[in-house]
């Protein structure tokens, strides 16, 4: 039992550099809670900005592990939203935008993900040729201390009127020959696909997220399966060696027991005398004579 539980050890050990490959890879296209970040964002906003002017831009910096993520935050009438609309430097709302249910203020929260987009969203088989933004809207009237919870108010657009989504510049190679597209991810998780129009630029009808992306070539989809390839044949190869190490080393305790055996046979033999209920050796008689210390004895 013991050298089997020892080659299974090996084994394990062995298939360490594929596992941690495979798990790599499997991590970036893992999808997390976004929004759970939306609903931490908010409540962030609002206890940095205790008490904001209306139609005011507020940028936040948020904590170091969300350095990756820019948020700027704006309440607004609703009145003004029907007249004015919205411009901001990634996200415009037409004029004559009305909210359903209505609400008197809104709370608006303007995300831009940067380098942490592919950690919080994932198209199979596609790559984002930009960062994510997104927007989403609150009841600025709830009094509650997080509003995370209530009912997000949504906006209804005029017929031919379109929300617009202004990303930075793209780069994409040549050698991608792929046709852009804007996505849109839902709150329920789903996924919303429209070709680009303008360059940079998404029209969308809603609140949600929004990135242009672009399939992902075949020599990404062949390294992926080169590093697997690669990782299990280490395994492998790290597997045998440290099976024959074992083996060796198995092989020559056997030699230096059996060596051991052949010794004790040469040497003289004891006799046996049972103590109670066990047997034990015993020397018929002994080489040195024992001499006492007291010559009077």
């Amino acid at each position: 039992m013991g050298s089997r539980n020892i080659i299974w050890r090996i084994f394990y050990v062995s298939l360490m550099p594929f596992l941690i490959i495979k798990g790599t890879l499997a991590k970036k296209n893992r999808d997390h809670d976004a929004y759970s970040l939306n609903d931490f964002v908010y409540d962030y906003a609002r206890n940095v900005v205790k008490l904001p002017r209306i139609g005011t831009f507020y940028d936040i910096s948020l904590q170091s592990n969300y350095s990756g993520i820019k948020i700027s935050y704006i309440q607004i009438r609703t009145a003004n939203l029907w007249t004015r609309g919205i411009n901001s430097s990634a996200v415009q709302i037409p004029r004559r935008t009305r909210i359903i249910p209505f609400v008197k203020r809104l709370d608006i929260v303007f995300q831009d993900l940067g380098s942490l987009s592919s950690y919080y969203y994932n198209v199979p088989h596609h790559r984002f040729v930009t960062p994510i933004i997104g927007f989403t809207i609150y009841d600025a009237d709830n009094d509650s201390s997080s509003n995370s919870s209530a009912v997000l108010p949504n906006l209804s657009l005029e017929e031919n009127s379109t929300i617009l989504i202004q990303f930075p510049d793209i780069s994409v190679k040549k050698v991608d020959n792929a046709t852009l597209r804007c996505v849109t991810f839902g709150a329920n998780g789903t996924m919303e696909f429209n070709n680009v129009t303008e360059p940079n630029r998404c029209h969308v009808s809603g609140q949600g997220y929004f990135s242009i992306i672009v399939p992902r070539s075949n020599s990404s989809s062949k390294e992926r399966r080169k590093r697997l390839a690669i990782g299990l044949g280490v395994g492998i190869g790290g597997f045998l060696l440290l099976l024959i190490v074992f083996l060796r080393c198995k092989y020559a305790r056997k030699k230096k027991l059996k060596l051991m055996q052949r010794q004790s046979e040469k040497s003289e033999n004891l006799d046996t005398v049972w103590v109670g209920w066990s047997k034990m050796p015993s020397a018929g008689w002994v080489r040195t004579v024992a001499v006492p210390e007291n010559d009077y004895a």
